[in-house]
C-alpha cells in the first residue's frame, strides 16, 4: 500500500479556469489511486470545515484530512483521530498583535469551530458572499471570547501579499517560536503549536496503516509543504518559487501527473 499527500490551495485546486479542468482530472486519478488500493490524503492549512466545502463545491475524495498544517486529524467519515492546541495564553498575545497591526482577517479554530473576523471594506458582492458563508458554516458563528476559550488549535492570517506573509511569519516565529510554529502560505500565515506539520500529520497516517515512509509521496507549493518533502518523496509545481523547487525531488504540472508517476513506482 502507498499513501500521496497532496497540499489542496494552489496545488490540487489552483483557483485558475485552467485549475478547475485540472481539478477534474486530479480527481479522477485520486479515484483510480484509491481503487488501486492506496491511500489519499490531504494536507492543508485548511480546517476540516472548509475543505468539506469543498468537498460539497467539487466533489473531491480522501481516505483522511490532516488539517490545519498537523494540527488536526480525521477520516473520511468525520472520526476526529488528532487534535493539539496551542497554549491560551500564548494564543491571546498573538491576537493582540494581530489587531494591533489591523490585518485584513483571521480565523481562529479548533479546526471544527471557530471565529471569523475581517476589516475588509466590503463590497455588496463580497458582503453576501460572507453572508452565506456564516450562513453555511455555522460553525464560524463563535465570537472571539468563545474561539479562544475552546482549544485554538491553529491561528490563520490573510496578509496583503505574499512578501508581508513570510516576514510575519518570521516574526511569530521569533517572538512565540517556543511554543508555536507559524509557516507563510501563499498570503496567508498559518499558526500552529510548536513540533506540528503536515508532515508529522501524514507519517501519523501511514504509520496508523504500516506504511513504510519510502512509499509516501506528497506534492505542495508552499514553505509549509517543505517538512513533507523533508521526511517523504517531495513534489511541487511550476508555480512554487525557487526555494521550494529545490527541497523538492520533481516537478509536475498537475496533481494528477504526480501521482501517476508514484503509482508507477
Amino acid at each position: 500500500m502507498k499513501l500521496f499527500a497532496s497540499d489542496y490551495d494552489g496545488t490540487y485546486w489552483k483557483h485558475t479556469l485552467k485549475g478547475q479542468l485540472d481539478l477534474k482530472k486530479n480527481i479522477k486519478m485520486t479515484k483510480k489511486w484509491q481503487k488501486e488500493g492506496h491511500l489519499f490524503v490531504f494536507a492543508t492549512g485548511r480546517s476540516i470545515s472548509l475543505i468539506r466545502l469543498e468537498e460539497w463545491l467539487h466533489g473531491i475524495v480522501y481516505d483522511y484530512i490532516v488539517g490545519l498544517n498537523g494540527g488536526i486529524i480525521v477520516s473520511k467519515d468525520g472520526e476526529i483521530l488528532f487534535q493539539q492546541a496551542i497554549e491560551e495564553s500564548v494564543a491571546r498575545k498573538i491576537v493582540k498583535v494581530i489587531q494591533a497591526e489591523e490585518l485584513l482577517q483571521y480565523e481562529i479554530t479548533d479546526g471544527i469551530y471557530g471565529h471569523y473576523q475581517t476589516t475588509f471594506k466590503w463590497s455588496h458582492k463580497t458582503f453576501y458572499l460572507f453572508k452565506l458563508f456564516k450562513l453555511f458554516f455555522k460553525e464560524y458563528n463563535l465570537t472571539l471570547e468563545e474561539s479562544l476559550k475552546q482549544p485554538v488549535v491553529q491561528i490563520s492570517i490573510k496578509m496583503k501579499s505574499h512578501e508581508q506573509a513570510i516576514e510575519f511569519a518570521k516574526k511569530m516565529n521569533q517572538e512565540f517560536g517556543d511554543e508555536i510554529v507559524a509557516y507563510s502560505n501563499l498570503r496567508h500565515v498559518d499558526i500552529s503549536a510548536k513540533g506540528l506539520s503536515k508532515a508529522t500529520g501524514v507519517d501519523y497516517v501511514a504509520k496508523l496503516h504500516h506504511i513504510n515512509p519510502d512509499q509516501v509521496y506528497c506534492i505542495g507549493d508552499s514553505f509549509n509543504d517543505v517538512p513533507m518533502f523533508e521526511t517523504f518523496h517531495g513534489y511541487t509545481l511550476p508555480e512554487a518559487c525557487d526555494e521550494i523547487k529545490q527541497c523538492a525531488e520533481k516537478v509536475f504540472e498537475t496533481v494528477d501527473e504526480a501521482m501517476k508517476f508514484s503509482l508507477k513506482k
